[in-house]
């Protein structure tokens, strides 16, 4: 572990997240002050709703008071994240989508961020025997921190060369739930309740999964 080099990356996750979100709002021709006050709203209310559920989740279902069992911080904070947007676009009259800016950001500042958890020592996987396995805190584990990074670039992949659908953000929801149902029961932090992020995700899967059919089926209707 090297804390030094896990807020390197996690500062270089930050950076880059805004970036992606700045340069993209700009090839857009949106509205740079309101779009920058919409990120503000969605940060902040990200983390604050993040804290929260993680707190909740170790308090009542983890026993070990705050953030024991680690790892729902970006569950609460992308859910949360969300619904804040939405609801202060409203709340400010902003009709333009925003949505494929955090498309972008998101998994674009995740891929270093999750090798700022490497870093860190947070966020590991399961004993495993598997051939790939990585040597931490005294056996072989799943290196879950490297499957979160990777899944994220794959899914900024994809959004970026999508990027100009409207349905763009919805694609990148659904390869984020997708990601985490799969990689979240191989995780060190979720031994005592393997369920619940996998739950909530397929949730969220199937939520919006089904509002891009309904989407893909009305485009099909309409040409």
């Amino acid at each position: 572990m090297n804390s030094t080099l896990g807020v390197l990356f996690n500062i270089i996750g930050f950076g880059v997240g805004a970036a992606v979100y700045v340069l993209e709002a700009r090839r857009r021709g949106m509205n740079m002050s309101r779009t920058r006050e919409v990120a503000l709203v969605g940060v902040l209310a990200g983390v604050l709703i993040a804290t929260l559920v993680q707190w909740g989740y170790a308090y009542f279902l983890g026993g070990a008071g705050w953030m024991a069992n680690g790892g729902k911080t970006i569950l609460g904070g992308v859910i949360g994240g969300w619904g804040a947007v939405e609801l202060w676009k409203r709340q400010i009259g902003i009709k333009e989508s925003t949505g494929v800016l955090w498309a972008m950001a998101l998994p674009a500042g995740e891929v270093f961020g999750r090798i700022g958890c490497w870093f860190h020592g947070c966020c590991g996987g399961r004993e495993t025997a598997v051939p790939w396995a990585l040597f931490r805190e005294g056996v072989w584990r799943h290196p879950t921190q490297i499957y979160l990074s990777v899944a994220a670039l794959v899914t900024f992949l994809v959004v970026w060369r999508l990027r100009d659908r409207p349905d763009v953000f919805l694609i990148s929801i659904f390869m984020w739930a997708l990601g985490r149902m799969i990689i979240e029961p191989l995780r060190e932090s979720s031994l005592a309740t393997p369920w619940v992020v996998p739950a909530v995700c397929a949730g969220v899967a199937v939520f919006v999964g089904a509002k891009l059919v309904r989407g893909w089926n009305r485009r099909e209707v309409s040409a």
